[in-house]
Parts: C-alpha cells; sequence; structure tokens
C-alpha cells in the first residue's frame, strides 16, 4: 500500500478508534500493564508510562499505536507509542513500559479517563493490544537499502515519529545517511520544555551531531519564537527554527537532489488537511513514487 491514512474522511471523525481501524492490522494478544508514570508536558499534553507485568516483552514496531482498554469502559482508545522498542525490553536500563503522549480531549472517554488526576489512576491495571502499519522500516523494504529519511509532523503527529527517529538514531549502523525532520508546532508562546518531544530530539542530535542528520522546527501562532533557539546555551548546528509554515519548497528541498531520490522514503503525520499537502508535494516530487511516501493521520 503507497500511503496509509489512520483517520478515514472528516465526516467519519464520529467514529471510535475501534471502527476507523478495523481494517488495519492488530497483534491477538492483550499485555496487561500498569500506569506508572505520569509527566505533564504542557497543559494540554501528559505522557504517560505503562510498564509491562509477567517479564513478557511487548514486540513491536516504531510507529506502531496501541488499543488501550481503560477501566469501566468496553471500547478501547487508540494512542500511538512514543517510545522504542528497545524501552520495552527488560534489558533496558529500566523494567520494560511503553510511553504514550495523551492530549486532552475530554470529548473522548478513554484520553478523558487518562487526564484524571494522577492520583485516581497511578497503579490501574490497563490492557494493551498493539496494532497498525505505518511503521519503520518500511513495509516491503529494507533499512539498508534507504539512504535519505524525511519526516514531517504537525503537531501531535510528532508522536510516531519520535518513536521512529529515536528507535533509528540509536542503531547508528542501520540509519540512513541522511535525515532530515521537518516539525511543525503552533509553539511560538511555549517554553522550550513544553514544545512535545523537542528537548528529547534535540537530546539525541546533540550525543550524536552529523551535518547529516538536521532538524527544522516551524513554529506558528502569535508570540516571538527566538527564546527557542537561547535555552541551554543555544541552538546545536544541526537544528533550525523558523517562525512560519512548512512550505512546498521546504518540503521538495529535504528530499534531497533529483538523481539520489531513489533511495529516499518520506513519512508524513498530522492534522488530515496538511498531511493530504504535503503528502500529495513529496509524491509529486521529480523521482519519488507513491509507496515511498508514508502518512498517517491524527484526529
Amino acid at each position: 500500500m503507497a500511503t496509509w491514512r489512520r483517520s478515514m474522511a472528516t465526516s467519519r471523525s464520529a467514529l471510535s478508534h475501534f471502527e476507523r481501524t478495523a481494517h488495519q492490522p492488530r497483534q491477538n494478544g492483550l499485555h496487561e500493564v500498569i500506569l506508572s508514570k505520569i509527566e505533564p508536558v504542557n497543559p494540554r499534553i501528559r505522557l504517560l508510562q505503562l510498564a509491562l507485568l509477567n517479564r513478557a516483552s511487548l514486540k513491536f514496531l516504531p510507529g506502531q499505536w496501541l488499543d488501550v482498554f481503560v477501566p469501566g469502559l468496553a471500547k478501547p482508545g487508540g494512542f500511538t507509542i512514543t517510545s522504542t522498542p528497545r524501552d520495552a525490553e527488560q534489558h533496558s536500563p529500566r523494567d520494560g513500559y511503553v510511553e504514550l503522549a495523551v492530549q486532552e480531549s475530554p470529548k473522548n472517554p478513554p484520553a478523558a479517563w487518562l487526564w484524571r488526576p494522577s492520583a485516581e489512576i497511578l497503579g490501574a491495571s490497563l490492557r494493551i493490544r498493539v496494532g497498525g502499519s505505518f511503521v519503520w522500516p518500511p513495509p516491503g523494504m529494507h533499512a539498508e537499502e534507504l539512504k535519505r529519511l524525511v519526516l514531517v509532523a504537525g503537531g501531535v503527529g510528532i508522536n510516531p515519529l519520535i518513536s521512529i527517529f529515536a528507535h533509528i538514531y540509536n542503531q547508528p549502523a542501520l540509519q540512513p545517511e541522511h535525515i532530515r525532520f521537518l516539525y511543525t508546532s503552533r509553539g511560538a508562546a511555549q517554553t522550550v520544555d513544553e514544545i512535545l518531544f523537542y528537548p528529547r530530539i534535540r537530546k539525541l542530535m546533540a550525543a550524536r551531531p552529523s551535518p547529516h542528520r538536521t532538524l527544522e522546527l516551524y513554529l506558528t501562532g502569535p508570540g516571538d519564537a527566538s527564546h527557542v533557539g537561547e535555552t541551554h546555551g543555544g541552538l546545536v548546528e544541526e537544528v533550525s527554527v523558523r517562525s512560519r509554515r512548512i512550505s512546498h519548497d521546504d518540503l521538495v528541498s529535504a528530499l534531497g537532489p533529483v538523481e539520489g531520490r531513489k533511495g529516499v522514503v518520506a513519512y508524513v503525520c498530522g492534522p488530515a488537511r496538511m498531511t493530504d499537502e504535503f503528502v500529495g508535494v513529496l509524491q509529486g516530487g521529480d523521482g519519488m513514487t507513491a509507496d515511498r511516501v508514508l502518512c498517517e493521520k491524527w484526529w
């Protein structure tokens, strides 16, 4: 499949996660987990760690999501895994866990439950199941054949891409030679730590700096974005901050030279309209084919 859309048309927005993803692959088994940690990122997003029980490692690919069954609700919520497969392994520095970034959404019953006061839900037992096909490496492709990776995230569309990015960054021998990460957020008025996963991306890039792996952060909305580059002594060379939207020229530039595009793969995740627009631009780039532009929409 050339591209995969986690959400369907906007007219289907009233459907539950389970109904929207009924056609997507799911693992058969359910895993019991404990909600072991809650960490606020900003006023609307919190990070949750789900500790694995019975010392059974959870198997998943970067980019996949979870069906999350919370107490008292028959239908699961759908939340993207933001940690890496290595984090779920028992020989990781901490006990195995998976991480979710959950946006406050009072009209979404599972999300609303996960946004209850921490004291009410910490330690609760949940059940989870892995699903989805928006994954790294791309279906039918071998990672070692890919020379350039382009990641394009809009808002909480960063969630599957941080899992992919961190997984690749921790495996230097298997990562593409070039990685271009374009991330747009309504974050001009936020502090650095409130921009979802921006500190984590910078930390990864600072640990293994390379001019061939760059982050371009595009901040929209009211406010001055200059403070983002001033925190912690300024930007590393591979990170740039721009106070505007991602342009079509930015996307085409990220694909690199036309003669090398047979080794390029692009992932796009964000709001439906943005995703459709950007996928069209990337697929239409000289030397690109539809099967090398994967997408997922959030709703």
